[in-house]
């Protein structure tokens, strides 16, 4: 089915524009027009001068026009070899700036680079792994996605993202590197003396790998939780404990963050891994490997 934006139509014919010129003679009409002497132009090229006239002679030819007329002892560019003397800085030029674009591109230096993380990722763990990204790759277009685990690991899948942080397992489809392992406790609500059984709860959201941690974690402390509200933010799930609306569990790195009221650390329930990941057999890829190798060094 054709669409109103869609250029090629099913069926359409294709024109195809052929493109005679080589590179070689269209850096000889540029020289010629630069040096003004073919003399002078076959000098700077390093080629003989009957090189250089063969080569914009079958130009001339490809064109189809004079490029050259006679000006006493010299050949003067015509209104039409001015124009295709155009074309070629044009075209000469443009190469070389894909050619310098494609270097720079090889080294990690341009280009762009699409990363997803989970909220912790993005809250506590990888700030300082961005800013550094950022000054030693300050020309690529870094963007930044921040999902649930699954969410961003089906991107990863789709080739909407480039690298993810997520938390683990992963699947045998993703390459996963671990960056950071950190402990999940219980807190309850400042100065609470109630026991967690028939309190109120604050937790990740079911199905999140995170939850199934927690889950499987209070299982074993023989606590089945009374949930009164899901978020995949760890600084939502902070302030309902802070403000003495319910119990969670949570990373230190956000639970004990320096803000007051402070909530009390109770029993370890699980372990949780933050992995990076990307798709497995992806090429490889300077920018993933630099903003990776950030991330681990931190």
């Amino acid at each position: 089915m054709t669409t109103r934006d869609d250029p090629f139509p099913p069926d359409a014919p294709v024109e195809v524009i052929p493109f005679p010129f080589h590179a070689h003679q269209l850096a000889c009409l540029r020289e010629v027009k630069r040096s003004r002497t073919f003399t002078a132009a076959a000098e700077r090229l390093g080629v003989s001068q009957p090189a250089l006239s063969q080569a914009l002679a079958a130009l001339e030819r490809h064109v189809g026009v004079p490029l050259f007329e006679r000006d006493g002892r010299r050949r003067a560019l015509t209104e039409a070899g001015q124009e295709v003397a155009r074309f070629a800085e044009a075209v000469l030029g443009q190469a070389a700036e894909l050619r310098s674009w494609i270097a720079a591109w090889r080294q990690g230096e341009a280009g762009s680079l699409a990363v997803g993380m989970i909220d912790a990722a993005s809250l506590y763990l990888l700030p300082g792994t961005i800013g550094a990204f950022r000054t030693t790759h300050p020309d690529v277009d870094l963007r930044l996605l921040v999902d649930t685990s699954e969410a961003l690991m089906e991107r990863v899948r789709r080739f909407d993202l480039d690298l993810a942080f997520v938390i683990g397992p992963a699947g045998d489809d993703l390459e996963a590197h671990p960056v950071q392992t950190e402990a999940l406790h219980v807190y309850a609500p400042p100065g609470s003396a109630a026991s967690p059984e028939g309190a109120a709860w604050a937790l990740y959201p079911a199905g999140s790998h995170t939850r199934s941690l927690i889950d499987a974690g209070l299982r074993r402390l023989g606590i089945i939780p009374r949930v009164m509200l899901e978020s995949s933010n760890p600084e939502v799930l902070r302030q309902v404990v802070a403000l003495g609306l319910g119990w969670s569990v949570l990373p230190a790195a956000v639970a004990e963050e320096d803000a007051a009221p402070r909530a009390e650390r109770r029993e370890q329930v699980a372990e949780r891994t933050l992995l990076g990941v990307r798709r497995v057999g992806a090429a490889a890829d300077a920018r993933v490997e630099a903003f990776l190798r950030l991330a681990l060094a931190r």
